[in-house]
């Protein structure tokens, strides 16, 4: 495009997609989400940020892919062809995530918080402490690429790809530490491999002897089970809590957001599996 080409300048439509994977594009729910928004706000990207905000939100982005310190997406724009996106941040070096590992082993809190799912903010500063980040950097544009005909970059592939990372760390905040070069399955491991050899305590033998349950023989007469039997039967809210724990799936492409997809599913079974274990036909839980 020449110095005075964009007077001529036609804005282009995109090509429509099925199953491409659409983004909220809210500006994030989870704190660490939100920090990746403001990341994308250095870019001073302006009408281009309003225009990849689009194109996430429409599900042009097809596929995404995250390995340490690269991520790789497709993005379908006015082409017949999808355009190539490649973003390079820099890993923390193996050093520097040994340190962040024997932190963490001495940590029991964050620890369990990591091995349970949990990312909590006070991890933000305790990679700082480290000498390290916990949010990728870019050293310099070059390391954001796209095979589109735009000179201007980031376009607003790039930064539709943005919207939708944004998304997926929002459902996987582990997609994060990965892409700062540590798989979640390596990290678990690591500290859980750290937490095996803490010296356990002895325990006497007699500590786990104890004298068998009394035997009711009506039990096996067809008397109904004691109502306490698996202990108090819950009333308050059933409504797939483990679905709520587990957020998102990352790069989820549903209309819809997942909990909502199968919170009717997680609350039929749950009602099956109380009439099964009571013998009781329980009155639907409401939200």
């Amino acid at each position: 495009m020449g110095r005075y080409d964009w007077f001529n300048y036609t804005p282009t439509t995109p090509i429509a997609t099925k199953g491409g994977i659409k983004s909220k594009a809210k500006g994030g729910v989870n704190w660490w989400s939100k920090r990746w928004y403001d990341f994308m706000e250095t870019f001073n990207l302006g009408a281009r940020l309003a225009r990849g905000k689009s194109y996430a939100r429409k599900g042009q982005v097809i596929d995404v892919e995250i390995e340490p310190g690269i991520v790789r997406g497709r993005v379908q724009g006015s082409r017949s062809t999808p355009y190539t996106v490649t973003i390079r941040f820099e890993p923390i070096a193996q050093k520097g995530w040994e340190r962040i590992v024997d932190r963490l082993r001495a940590q029991l809190l964050f620890s369990a918080q990591l091995m349970a799912g949990e990312v909590p903010q006070e991890l933000e500063d305790f990679f700082q402490a480290e000498g390290a980040s916990l949010f990728p950097q870019l050293k310099r544009k070059a390391d954001m690429h796209c095979d589109c005909p735009d000179s201007s970059n980031p376009c607003k592939h790039i930064a539709a790809l943005f919207y939708v990372l944004g998304d997926a760390f929002d459902g996987d905040p582990f997609l994060l530490l990965q892409l700062r070069g540590m798989p979640r399955e390596e990290l678990i491991s690591l500290i859980g491999a750290g937490a095996a050899h803490e010296p356990t305590p002895e325990v006497e033998e007699d500590l786990f002897e104890t004298e068998p349950l009394p035997i009711d023989e009506s039990f096996y007469n067809g008397a109904p089970l004691p109502e306490d039997f698996m202990g108090p039967v819950p009333r308050g809210d059933l409504n797939a809590p483990l679905l709520r724990r587990l957020g998102n799936l990352p790069f989820w492409r549903g209309d819809e957001p997942l909990f909502e997809s199968l919170q009717e599913a997680y609350r039929e079974a749950a009602r099956r599996g109380r009439f099964l274990a009571f013998g009781e036909q329980l009155e639907d839980v409401k939200n």
